[in-house]
This record gives structure tokens, sequence and C-alpha cells, in this order.
């Protein structure tokens, strides 16, 4: 399976956030050493979530000024 659903499930951070983070990882999947160059590459989505998962693609938010 592409997904670990057991560390999405386990994932206890803002899921809202994580999910926009994994869409703009999505965008720039040319920059992705890791990204799979087989014929599976067609999955786009999963694979960059299973990426963000395993820590291989880090993403940081950084609050509002307001907001804190």
């Amino acid at each position: 399976m592409i997904i670990p659903i057991d560390k999405l499930l386990r994932y206890n951070r803002n899921k809202y956030i994580f999910t926009r983070a994994n869409m703009e990882a999505v965008e720039r999947i040319g920059n992705m050493r890791k990204f799979p160059a087989d014929d599976s590459k067609w999955k786009v989505v999963p694979h960059v979530l299973r990426l963000m998962l395993d820590e291989d693609v880090k993403f940081e938010h950084h609050k509002p000024e307001d907001e804190e």
C-alpha cells in the first residue's frame, strides 16, 4: 500500500494544515528526489502523502503574528 494508514491515523497535529502542505508539495514534485520514477509515478498524491508522513519531505507552518 502506498499510504501508511497507521501513520496517517497517528498524526496528531493539525490535519488541515498537513493536507494543505501536501497539496502544495504536489505542485512541486519536480523538486523531490525520492519521488518514484517507475510506472507508479502517476499516483502523485498518495506518493507525496507517504513522503511527508515518512518525513522525507518536510514542511514548516508558522502562525501569523496576530494569532499568537
